[in-house]
């Protein structure tokens, strides 16, 4: 019953809901993003934007202090340091502006983070399918990753377009992922025959996601990096697109979450590794959002 209500509303009841006040440690911080060139390939998707020097904030607790005007007008930190985490809750924080979406933890598919989300999101809609059975049943295309001996550049590495298929495998930590397109796809095929359509929203902001379909019941799937830590390029992560001229080069720890919720320092998202209702800082997690792409699915009843 909840598809076919959610089929002729166009929003569904926001839930209000807590800051959590314990903050986990940073991780270590990765080298700035902005020493290598990118050469990502997005089909379909907007370029790359020129990475920007923004600031990150500490999260907002409930015992924090006013700032005194010594501190507030202290040196701002870097964008390369690592993005402060709130705890994850098992529920909607009090006080955010949230979707009670069911959760599904990425253990036991640990490349598949883009499958969990949409995972995830087709669970909201009462669809029922695991990241698995989304492989399985033959909703989106898995491409091997191979290597052949080219004698003046030596072993060159190449497999599919990460906008059509998941590239690797899912099931180990020697896979890749995907990107919008082929998420895109996937629930598509998932959806043929039910009232509803998935569409690929790549180049909004997350403030504008928030406005335009968080506010309207519609959690969206974005692409940013694994605790919003910088992004990290490796040339042992590059590969050739087979039977094109087109190069990818991977960010090691691209990474996927399912936006839920926001308040005025947060965007509240299900992640996949870390947890449910997970605050990361918004100028933090919009910054690492556009350095991939800006890219982001979501479904629309009809």
């Amino acid at each position: 019953m909840k598809r076919i209500a959610l089929a002729m509303l166009a929003a569904v009841t926001l839930t209000s809901c807590s800051l959590a006040e314990e903050e986990l440690s940073s991780e270590p911080d990765f080298e700035s993003e902005t020493t290598a060139a990118q050469t990502y390939v997005f089909t379909g998707l907007p370029d790359i934007p020129t990475l920007r020097t923004e600031t990150e904030t500490e999260p907002v607790t409930a015992s924090a202090e006013p700032a005194s005007e010594a501190e507030t007008e202290a040196p701002e930190e870097q964008p390369d340091e690592a993005a402060p985490i709130a705890q994850p809750s098992d529920a909607p924080p009090e006080g955010v502006t949230c979707l009670e979406v069911p959760y599904i933890s990425q253990d036991g598919a640990p490349a598949g983070c883009e499958l969990v989300c949409a995972s995830m999101l087709l669970g909201y809609y009462d669809f029922h399918i695991t990241a698995d059975e989304l492989i399985s049943e033959g909703y989106i295309d898995v491409a091997r990753v191979d290597t052949y001996e080219d004698d003046e550049r030596g072993t060159v590495m190449f497999s599919g377009d990460p906008n059509k298929e998941f590239i690797g495998d899912p099931h180990t930590s020697y896979g890749y992922g995907c990107f919008s397109g082929a998420i895109r796809s996937c629930l598509r095929r998932y959806l043929d025959r039910e009232m509803f359509d998935a569409v690929d929203i790549s180049g909004i902001s997350l403030k504008d996601l928030c406005m335009e379909y968080i506010d309207w019941g519609e959690p969206v799937i974005v692409w940013a990096s694994v605790d919003m830590e910088p992004l990290v390029a490796s040339e042992a992560n590059v590969w050739e697109i087979e039977d094109t001229d087109e190069t990818v080069e991977w960010k090691s720890n691209e990474h996927c979450y399912l936006l839920v919720g926001y308040d005025e320092e947060h965007y509240c998202f299900h992640d996949p590794q870390r947890g449910a209702y997970t605050l990361y800082p918004r100028d933090v997690a919009e910054a690492r959002y556009r350095e991939m792409g800006s890219q982001a699915v979501t479904i629309h009843p009809w």
